[in-house]
């Protein structure tokens, strides 16, 4: 009952609704409570009455703050000044010796919050104090008191915006409160002179603000009711129409019409150009929610006449542009069946309005971008990117219009999406994206050259590969556009481009993996796809073995072909040392490999069974293993290449314009933006800073200029930069500074080796300027691999921005992090990881070290039960195979402990509160990381791509691939719809399962569904570049003709279109759920369908469906 009592006085702080608290609080006798209202509705004889009470007395011997601060509210209200300065030291005692007895403060943890917001009203209270006191001097003087650095105080110390109602409604109450007082003390003043002395306007009014964005329409509307007795200048004035109009946007038909009169009933003489743009671009929306669109068209069309550079103004002009063009596609969609004549030509005509529509579109977002670079603005990039695809197989007015806006944008806006415009050089706007391009090498080279270089040698081999059956000029487009963008860069910056291309030359070389390790990574494939098979035919009731082994015996002799391929019987060849390990390599392991699968012979190969095809395959895994072993897990970086070893480079400057390539004029523009720019601080002392800042960079670069420092700015775009440092592998996609980029100084003087996915990977460090040593793995993977983990990166930029936008997550401290990935060439990358990561696989190896265990006892285990308990009979048998399924996965679970995750966490943390912390900021990034895999239909989540950080607890999601069934759509059938296995289950406990990682989900879902329409387009584009890369990486080996990027593209688009649906569904199946909506009333909690997944991700039935690689028992 406590609880509830507690629930529902909170709900009507949120709310403040101070009239029920106070009748609550008489009847109920709560006096706390009592006192608060007391002080707010400014009783204070009641409130000196009850801070006398025997309850505030003994509450006040037990540490109570709240007691303490009505105490100096009413010394305050009394003028009692010698004493404000006594209780606030004493509360201020009071607050610190409860800090000392709260843990340490920690990511995450909400234990400090309370504290800090009474040091927040501390100060507060503090300055009233000091007010009251120069305002009682000025009084008896007659004069006024300069309060103009304390108001400007005031409004930037506030509570965060996602913060709840009742924190702003305290610290507001109490400025309400100073402001009457100062303005009754100064009532004799004129009302021009007495409103300088007081903010109550903005006060009010940011607290509507805040109350409308967090959706509590009710306290927006009273609190600017509070306005009506208060002089207000012109932009207070229009904030609190804004306001009320905002209120009524997406209330019902007559609260939109009544917003709608209110506009039109307003005098605008008295508002600037900006504010009367904002009217009439509210007005077009309230027009546009009536049904209305051509009389909101008019109305927008007003609103950027008045203002020409309002961007809010552009951007809802391009939305309103946007759903006409839908509209219109809708209903030509009718005339799709139909071939008659008549039908044709209206289905051209619908098609060139829609491209006219979606000019204008464009034309407006791209507009918007250039006023004010935003991410508001920016949000709206990607649909630009994707209308493009209208104009069909040739450019035309949207092309046209892409290619006039978009290169006249500044160029760090596109370096989220550098991997679109790099594909987009395949299509029709080719032109436009290497104009593009080109601007973005020519400001920040490091940031696309890398993904550039890549994306060439692909299409350049590609190209190669099927020259045969395609014209030369369909085939060279894309390759030419990228050579070009790299010759320009070589010729611009050959010092930089020679220094990137000698580094990437030796880590390509030197850091290839040797051809046991390729062989050992082939066989290892093989196997998951052998159990991905036993699991297939374990399921079927009528499996084709014969069709599945022929499959495997063609798979092994392209395996022989590739690997044991014999070189040219010329001597010249074995001069080179690559040519002499392939010939060493080959006579060592071609007559065992081809002995064994019977590559040669054709009658002993049709005798193999499958079961002798993966005992043969496991052999050869454990003898590969066993050499590839013998690495030593740390190599000197002097042995491995001598030339990254001896790299060595100086620090460079890092003023402002320092690492600006030749050519660039920013610090002219810095001049001119300065110039235009309007003084809104209280003093010119900020603009002579920037000035004066601004000068001496200009001196410093004209002196490097003139002593030939390298170039027209300075030294430091000649540097090196470490990779990773831009968007969207940083955690932000503002405007770069690369002066303030770490740079690379010299690299680590060792390299780790460990095995990672059955693969050996290197560990490289990068010492940076900053002092920093930063690590990267070296990783060979197929180009699509490297395209998806790019791609994740910008899912991760694109989910953190809603994230930290919305309220509910942002209370929960949610965040995504995105993993820098970086293409070097083809079949090579680098990923950003540190020592402190681990993998489930790793400690389950190091738990079995210790015991002297196989890690492999286990999946032999399960397979060899499953083998034995297998009943032919017919009848009866998916029961019976589950039932047996059940049996040996309990039987290894009773030999695979439950806290080995948990015991080693425990061995890294002493303290139970060191502990516990790590407890929950795992939780919160495994319960996102488990939404994520549902939401994108992710699989293989395998022990050894669970990846920790055991320093901060940071989850990465390596590999993480959309899964797709055959016909292109995602596959959203899976026993399991995210990794919780039994470590993971017992390390986050019962309570962080129930308390933190159902809510986690289910305010991420929330916090992203408020958005959906906001990254729409952006999931769509990456879900499209995803679905082309992932169909041209299964069928380019099978097809003579490989189809054009554009034309597959458009066969894909409704499959596009459904995947996205089906991500979005997911999101929505996970949000918060009110509890109306469930009309059967079988669920008591709005997280009910979280805790369903929950459900299905731990049960036993569920496990045991996955393949044995999956490894359940973890």
């Amino acid at each position: 009952m406590a609880l509830l009592e507690d629930r529902w006085i909170a709900i009507h702080k949120e709310t403040c609704q101070l009239t029920v608290l106070s009748k609550f609080s008489e009847l109920s006798s709560f006096s706390k409570l009592s006192m608060e209202c007391s002080w707010k509705n400014r009783d204070w004889e009641k409130l000196r009455l009850l801070c006398s009470s025997p309850a505030a007395t003994s509450a006040l011997e037990l540490g109570d703050i709240d007691v303490k601060m009505n105490e100096i509210f009413l010394a305050i209200h009394d003028e009692k000044l010698h004493d404000i300065e006594n209780l606030h030291a004493q509360t201020a005692q009071l607050c610190l010796y409860k800090w000392q007895l709260l843990p340490n403060v920690s990511s995450g943890c909400n234990a400090h919050l309370m504290l800090l917001r009474y040091f927040n009203r501390l100060v507060d209270i503090r300055e009233s104090g000091q007010v009251m006191v120069e305002a009682s001097q000025h009084t008896n003087g007659k004069s006024y008191p300069d309060l103009k650095n304390l108001l400007n105080a005031w409004r930037n110390r506030l509570p965060n915006d996602f913060e709840q109602l009742s924190v702003w409604d305290d610290v507001f109450q109490w400025r309400s409160y100073m402001f009457s007082a100062i303005s009754k003390k100064f009532q004799w003043a004129e009302q021009s002179t007495l409103a300088s002395l007081h903010d109550r306007p903005w006060s009010t009014i940011k607290m509507a603000c805040t109350a409308r964005r967090q959706d509590v329409i009710g306290v927006s509307l009273l609190s600017l009711s509070k306005l009506t007795d208060c002089a207000m200048d012109v932009n207070d004035a229009f904030s609190k129409l804004n306001e009320q109009i905002l209120s009524y946007r997406y209330g019902s038909e007559d609260e939109r019409k009544g917003g709608l009169n209110l506009i039109n009933t307003t005098n605008l003489s008295y508002f600037d150009s900006i504010q009367k743009s904002e009217l009439f671009r509210l007005k077009a929306e309230f027009l546009e929610s009536l049904g209305g669109k051509t009389k909101a068209t008019q109305a927008y069309c007003h609103a950027v006449q008045l203002c020409p550079t309002y961007t809010r103004a552009w951007i809802s002009w391009g939305n309103l542009c946007w759903s006409l063009a839908d509209l219109v596609e809708t209903q030509g969609r009718r005339h799709m069946a139909s071939s008659s004549a008549e039908d044709k030509e209206k289905k051209a005509a619908n098609a060139k309005k829609v491209c006219q529509y979606l000019a204008q579109s464009m034309g407006c977002y791209l507009e918007a971008i250039r006023c004010d670079a935003s991410e508001d603005s920016r949000i709206n990039l990607p649909r630009c990117l994707i209308m493009l695809a209208k104009d069909g197989s040739c450019p035309g007015l949207l092309c046209t219009t892409f290619e006039k806006y978009a290169t006249k944008l500044p160029s760090w806006i596109w370096l989220t999406w550098i991997p679109q415009l790099l594909s987009s050089l395949c299509r029709i706007e080719a032109t436009s994206a290497k104009l593009l391009l080109q601007k973005v090498l020519s400001s920040y080279p490091q940031s696309a050259y890398f993904s550039l270089r890549s994306f060439y040698l692909e299409r350049r081999d590609s190209e190669r590969a099927k020259q045969s059956t395609v014209t030369k000029t369909t085939v060279n487009t894309s390759v030419l556009c990228a050579e070009d963008l790299m010759s320009n860069l070589r010729k611009c910056q050959p010092t930089l481009w020679s220094m990137l291309e000698s580094i990437l030359e030796e880590l390509i070389i030197r850091f290839r993996p040797s051809y046991e390790e390729e062989l050992l990574a082939t066989i290892s494939a093989l196997l998951q796809r052998a159990d991905s098979q036993i699991d297939h035919q374990r399921r079927a009731n009528n499996s084709d073995e014969d069709a599945v082994r022929a499959s495997f015996m063609k798979t092994l002799s392209r395996v022989s072909e590739k690997f044991f391929r014999v070189p040219n019987g010329h001597a010249t060849p074995l001069k080179d040392q690559k040519a002499k390990k392939t010939l060493e390599f080959t006579m060592q392991y071609k007559d065992s490999f081809e002995r064994d699968f019977f590559i040669q012979d054709d009658v002993k190969k049709k005798q193999l069974s499958l079961d002798d095809i993966f005992s043969k395959l496991n052999n050869w895994k454990d003898m590969l293993e066993k050499r590839v072993s013998s690495t030593p897990p740390i190599i000197p970086m002097t042995s491995m290449s001598q030339y990254l070893s001896a790299f060595s480079n100086n620090n460079p400057d890092l003023w402002t314009g320092s690492c600006d390539p030749p050519g660039s004029n920013s610090v002219e523009s810095k001049k001119d933006s300065l110039e235009n720019d309007k003084d809104s601080s209280p003093s010119s002392s900020a603009k002579a800073a920037t000035k004066a800042a601004i000068v001496a960079s200009a001196a410093v670069a004209a002196a490097s200029a003139l002593e030939g420092g390298g170039g027209s700015q300075g030294f430091g775009w000649t540097s090196v930069e470490i990779p990773g440092q831009y968007a969207p592998n940083s955690c932000s996609d503002a405007k770069p500074n690369p002066e303030l980029h770490s740079k690379l100084i010299k690299f680590d003087t060792k390299v780790e080796v460990f095995q990672r996915n059955e693969h050996l990977v290197r560990r490289i460090g990068m010492v940076g300027s900053d002092g920093k040593v930063r690590q990267f793995l070296l990783q060979f993977a197929i180009p699509y691999w490297t395209k998806a983990d790019e791609r994740t990166t910008q899912l991760h930029l694109l989910l953190g921005k809603c994230l930290r936008k919305e309220p509910i997550s942002c209370r929960r401290h949610l965040w995504i992090r995105s993993n820098a990935v970086i293409p070097i060439a083809q079949r090579l990358r680098m990923i950003a990881e540190d020592k402190s990561y681990t993998t489930l696989q790793d400690i389950f190896n190091l738990d079995c070290q210790l015991n002297g265990r196989d890690p492999l006892n286990s999946i032999s285990a399960f397979n060899e039960s499953l083998k034995t308990a297998v009943v032919p009979e017919e009848s009866e048998m998916s029961l019976l195979n589950m039932t047996n399924k059940i049996d040996a996965f309990n039987k290894v679970c009773e030999s695979v402990s439950s806290r080995l995750l948990s015991n080693y966490v425990q061995n890294r943390y002493a303290t139970a509160e060191l502990y516990f912390h790590f407890q929950r900021a795992f939780t919160l990034q495994t319960a996102m990381n488990c939404l994520l895999q549902y939401a994108f239909m992710v699989n293989e989540r395998t022990p050894s791509k669970f990846i920790m950080n055991i320093r901060n607890a940071h989850v990465l999601s390596p590999d993480f691939r959309f899964s797709y069934t055959n016909q292109g759509f995602m596959d959203d059938i899976k026993p399991v719809p995210f990794r919780l296995t039994r470590n993971i289950q017992d390390f986050i406990g019962p309570f962080l399962l129930d308390g933190v990682f159902t809510t986690t989900i289910a305010s991420a879902s929330t916090a992203i569904c408020k958005n959906e329409r906001e990254i729409e387009q952006a999931l769509q584009l990456i879900c499209r570049d995803d679905i082309v890369s992932w169909y041209l990486s299964k069928s380019s080996q099978r097809e003579g003709t490989q189809r054009s990027i554009q034309e597959l593209e458009y066969q894909l688009a409704d499959r596009v279109k459904k995947n996205v649906a089906l991500i979005q569904s997911r999101f929505q199946h996970c949000s918060v759920k009110s509890l109306k909506d469930d009309e059967t009333m079988k669920h008591d909690s709005c997280d009910y369908r979280v805790k369903e997944l929950v459900s299905m991700a731990t049960s036993t039935r569920n496990l045991v469906s996955m393949p044995s690689n999956y490894a359940a028992w973890l």
